[in-house]
């Protein structure tokens, strides 16, 4: 039964993300205002917008206007669902909580920012302090157990070392190579993952930034990786590789 509870939690929570995601670059409301088709603009009916399945009962097309949906729509709402029944099933109640929470402020920065190539500073300050208070308060509700010695000290390595590639690209060759956005993300994903798995986020996270380049912009001039969300899909990874290995 909590299993089910999970699975249907996230996939209203995915709902909420695609809103965030769609709203937030606009600077629009994302709590009280009603959801609209974004073709014709007509408020949506509580029937036509529950996660996933209204999508497959329309046929992935507007009833309103009979505009097709994007997919990011079902493809968010499936995968938010997923990430918490999977969190549920690898770690204690606790722990699936806590990760939930943080992997849906993680989930938008990879979004957004693969969409916009922005991160939102609120993000990273989320993940900075609340990844401090739980060092602090009870490091068991984070499945690595990071203690607060470790997860400041990761986070200021992390927040140094990216903002010294910064500064050293921009007085050197006039590049900005990493936005405050990715140098404050580092820190923040540091302070949860602690020292050693910091390593294998730079790792991880460079190999999808090369990915990225390969699939979307190797014929593209002044293409910019999106390296939040290559560091935001590292993150998530390595929670579930260190819980299997």
């Amino acid at each position: 039964m909590i299993l089910i509870f999970f699975l249907i939690f996230g996939l209203l929570v995915g709902s909420f993300a695609n809103v965030c995601i769609q709203r937030l670059p606009k600077n629009k409301e994302i709590f009280f205002t009603r959801s609209a088709c974004p073709h014709c603009n007509q408020q949506i009916e509580w029937f036509f917008n529950i996660p996933v399945f209204s999508y497959l009962y329309l046929a992935g097309h507007a009833n309103c206007c009979g505009k097709k949906i994007d997919k990011q729509y079902p493809i968010i709402e499936l995968l938010t669902g997923l990430l918490f029944l999977i969190n549920y099933l690898m770690f204690n109640i606790s722990q699936s909580i806590t990760l939930s929470v943080i992997f849906f402020i993680v989930l938008l920065i990879i979004v957004i920012d693969f969409k916009e190539r922005v991160i939102f500073d609120f993000m990273n300050y989320f993940l900075i302090i609340s990844g401090i208070i739980v060092s602090i308060i009870n490091p068991d509700l984070n499945p690595l157990n990071i203690k607060f010695l470790n997860a400041v000290i990761t986070g200021l390595i992390g927040f140094g070392l990216f903002y010294a590639l910064r500064y050293l690209f921009k007085k050197k060759r006039d590049i900005e190579a990493l936005g405050m956005g990715d140098v404050y993300l580092i820190a923040g994903l540091g302070v949860w993952l602690g020292f050693e798995k910091f390593l294998y986020i730079l790792s991880i996270s460079s190999f999808l930034g090369i990915f990225y380049y390969l699939l979307y912009g190797k014929n593209k001039d002044n293409f910019e990786i999106p390296y939040g969300s290559a560091l935001g899909i590292s993150f998530i990874f390595i929670f579930y590789l260190s819980k299997i290995f």
